[in-house]
């Protein structure tokens, strides 16, 4: 029997009897609870799709007939019958195996899947494309883990059951999860046990409805495949998976172990230093905090709850915490309507899931000036998951959106300060950015710093050679290399900017005009970010410093460890110092004495 790391292509599959496809289903489970065990990843949802993926490359001939998997976190077993075995063991390093779908590793991967409610329009848009082109080839698409719910997949669906010529075959992966517990009415229908109510759904809008069919039986799926590939039209196959099938720790902590570190099979804990307290939490207690002390203050997040670290809100205030699944545009707006009936929503999203509501932000929240807390959990770089998880575009984006107020702390003191404030003074919205990683603990003096004080940006250190300005969580690197230019003999100076929109502009004219260089330092890309904003206040008050930017490039950044990442691009201290010297030689006080010597020396002659 091929073992699962050998296997070269999915034609493999296509020559095997049920029995082999059965054994080699039990081997390739055990296969990736070995290896994502020791470098951890999104366990739960590829232990549900293990013999889904099977079945789908024993019918369809991918890539001619291609497979879209949608939240590509689902797509293990899939990477694994397309030749990508022995690479699994490579998640979670530096250029290793992508956790979600990735065409740069395979012609197998259509379409890069990292968020959720994708598949279905892509599908169709290929399928529209081949009957134009005469190509009577199938399509089919994978959704499922929560992402049916996107509104976007069922404007996907709304459109496709219109569409005449097509074969496209929708695989509905029904596990009752999303990233946590499953919610709604879509939910619920799809969960009764009567198949009538369920084949109502999807044929009452125009689909072919095949189901409920066991997601871990392969004959029953490949029979069900086989019967719809070439069907015209749009037809959909119900599976029914369980998240986290054949490890009993992650059957037992589905909503826990949907994403891992690297764990212990038998109890599911996670090994090695990876318990730590982080911003979120830090931010969740706060809230917590306030939720106690005024009943007006509610919680809402779009299916993160364990990744915004609201657990324990979600349990303590369940009347006043609200988690509608992935359905991030529903949950932006959904937070407008709290607001305008008197309560004090506060939104968690995690930066890369809350692009999608942009417009619900602009539209809904913004436009009427609505006092909402908005918390943008894993701003700035976020590790491993991949170029699209990375929050480094926000400041740029939401810069631009009117009467939106964003702070970012540089510290949990900062954080737990600005939670605390604004849920007393709420007025409009605000966006508080929320770096991934644990928690920094500067100065406990933000906890009670003056109001006046607070409402400004901070002053660390006065210089006259330089001022760095720095954002966020990038003021430990500038703090070192402020330390490290002034043991070298450069007057620096350190202000932590709190208040990215809209700027202290007064406080700064004035820094700005007493520094001859200032630097900004801040982890985001540049275009659009804190830097610009510095440079054009500079522009419009004639001020003459010499400015540095340093931040990210507009770019997708690679998914490396986040240490790697400020390496690479020069936002660490290191990098910080080389830019810093490389832009000017020495200091500006050296510099002036360099030319008055000069002056005399000539004289002198």
């Amino acid at each position: 029997m091929i073992s699962p790391e050998d296997i070269k292509g999915p034609e493999e599959l296509r020559r095997m009897n049920i029995d082999e496809l059965n054994s080699l289903a039990r081997s390739m489970r055990e296969f990736i609870i070995r290896t994502v065990s020791g470098t951890g990843g999104h366990i739960g949802a590829n232990l549900g799709t293990v013999e889904l993926a099977i079945a789908l490359h024993s019918v369809f001939d991918s890539p001619s007939e291609p497979i879209i998997w949608d939240t590509g976190h689902q797509g293990y077993a899939h990477k694994v019958i397309t030749g990508r075995g022995a690479l699994l063991k490579t998640l979670n390093t530096r250029d290793g195996m992508s956790r979600f779908i990735s065409r740069r590793e395979s012609g197998h991967d259509i379409i890069d899947a990292s968020h959720a409610g994708t598949s279905i329009s892509a599908a169709l848009g290929i399928a529209l494309a081949r009957r134009i082109k005469g190509v009577r080839l199938p399509v089919a698409a994978v959704i499922g883990d929560g992402s049916i719910c996107e509104g976007m997949a069922l404007e996907g669906l709304n459109h496709a059951v219109a569409e005449k010529g097509i074969r496209l075959v929708i695989i509905l992966n029904d596990n009752g999860y999303a990233i946590s517990r499953g919610f709604g009415g879509i939910h619920n229908y799809l969960q009764s046990r009567r198949p009538e109510r369920e084949e109502k759904l999807f044929t009452s809008l125009g689909a072919k409805y095949t189901g409920p069919v066991d997601g871990h039986d392969i004959r029953a799926m490949t029979e069900a495949f086989r019967e719809v590939k070439d069907s015209e039209g749009v037809s959909v196959v119900h599976v029914r998976t369980t998240k986290g099938y054949g490890l009993e720790a992650a059957d037992r902590h589905q909503y826990r172990m949907h994403f891992s570190f690297p764990f212990d099979p038998v109890t599911g804990k996670t090994t090695g230093e990876y318990s730590y307290t982080g911003y979120q939490d830090a931010a969740s207690k706060a809230i917590s905090g306030e939720m106690e002390r005024d009943d007006s203050i509610v919680c809402v997040t779009a299916s993160t709850v364990y990744a915004t670290g609201l657990e324990p809100i979600a349990k303590a205030y369940p009347h006043r915490f609200f988690d509608p699944g992935m359905e991030e545009q529903h949950a932006m707006t959904l937070a407008a309507g709290l607001s305008l009936e008197g309560m004090k929503p506060v939104v968690f999203f995690q930066s890369t899931f809350m692009q999608r509501a942009f417009d619900q932000l602009f539209h809904d929240i913004c436009y009427m000036d609505l006092p909402v807390l908005l918390l943008s959990v894993r701003s700035g770089l976020s590790g491993y998951d991949s170029p699209t998880h990375h929050g480094i575009y926000d400041l740029s984006y939401l810069r631009a959106l009117p009467n939106l107020r964003i702070l970012y702390p540089k510290d949990g003191y900062e954080l737990e300060r600005m939670v605390r404030d604004n849920l007393k003074t709420l007025s409009g919205p605000v966006l508080v950015c929320i770096p991934y990683g644990p928690v920094d603990e500067f100065s406990k003096e933000a906890l009670h710093e003056p109001a006046d004080s607070f409402a400004k940006a901070e002053v660390v250190r006065e210089g006259r050679d330089m001022l760095i300005i720095a954002v966020g969580n990038r003021f430990g690197a500038a703090k070192e290399a402020m330390r490290r230019l002034r043991w070298q003999g450069w007057d620096c100076g350190l202000v932590n900017l709190r208040y990215v929109k809209p700027l202290p502009e007064a406080q700064l004219a004035i820094l700005l005009d007493q520094s001859p260089r200032v630097v900004t330092v801040e982890e985001g890309v540049l275009d659009g970010g804190v830097g610009s904003s510095i440079a054009a206040l500079m522009a419009d008050r004639g001020l003459r410093c010499e400015l540095l930017r340093i931040g990210l490039p507009t770019v997708f950044v690679e998914p490396w460890p986040s240490a790697d990442i400020c390496s690479a691009y020069g936002i660490d201290a290191n990098g910080i110092l080389k830019k810093i010297k490389g832009r000017w030689h020495e200091p500006q006080s050296a510099s002036r004495k360099n030319r008055h010597s000069d002056r005399r020396f000539s004289g002198d002659r």
